[in-house]
């Protein structure tokens, strides 16, 4: 006999009909959903009000330490760390805001200014060398000393400037320094001096005398991360 037309069977307690669940699940997703948001908030909170000292911190272990060992002549290194060590301290301080530091991240990121150490071991090798003439030479200086303007105007990309050491330059795979290899040759050299006067020449960039110091360009850069435009 057929159990669902049994009187007693619905009279008994214990056969009443499950509850659904749906609504509960819903609730309990609704109250998790709210509670993470919460979470997420107060961690964002946390990390922005702390962005500050952070940033200090990685310039201070981090950054500076990279400079202090670059090929950068010690007169560019000493003004560079000193410009660094005096925004560290505003850093920790607060006296920056969040608009600054984020411009700030933006330009140290991927700073071009800092890498110049491997054009000036270029112009060294090319003063050295026999095998260009003094014409070459005056050539180059002026070439590079362009590409310097295009950088202070914040055209130059680090992609456009490793591609112009392609050959000639080694990128160390830790501290991302580029660096002059050991066994470049002449040719080489003229191959980068092509390539940086075709950067040159794409930015348009001016052939005025440029008598910028790479300290400068980079106390240049840095201004312009503390305005507020």
């Amino acid at each position: 006999m057929s159990t669902t037309n049994n009187p007693a069977a619905s009279n008994d307690p214990n056969s009443q009909k499950d509850v659904p669940l749906g609504p509960a699940c819903l609730v309990v997703f609704v109250v998790g959903l709210m509670l993470m948001c919460i979470a997420v908030a107060y961690m964002s909170f946390m990390l922005t009000g702390n962005q500050g000292p952070r940033a200090a911190r990685a310039v201070r272990d981090q950054l500076i330490p990279w400079v202090d060992g670059s090929a950068l002549s010690k007169s560019d290194q000493t003004a560079i760390i000193d410009e660094l060590n005096d925004l560290a301290s505003k850093m920790e301080q607060g006296d920056l805001t969040s608009r600054q530091l984020s411009r700030l991240g933006i330009r140290l990121n991927d700073s071009t200014i800092l890498q110049w150490g491997v054009v000036e071991d270029v112009l060294r090798y090319v003063k050295e060398s026999k095998g260009f003439t003094d014409e070459e030479k005056e050539d180059i200086q002026k070439t590079c000393d362009r590409w310097l303007r295009c950088a202070s105007e914040g055209k130059l990309s680090m992609t456009e400037m490793e591609f112009a050491f392609q050959g000639l330059g080694l990128k160390e795979p830790r501290s991302g320094r580029l660096s002059l290899r050991k066994d470049v040759t002449d040719d080489q050299i003229r191959e980068f001096h092509r390539r940086v006067l075709g950067v040159c020449e794409k930015y348009k960039t001016s052939t005025e005398p440029f008598d910028k110091s790479v300290s400068q360009v980079f106390h240049m850069m840095m201004e312009d991360g503390l305005s507020e435009k």
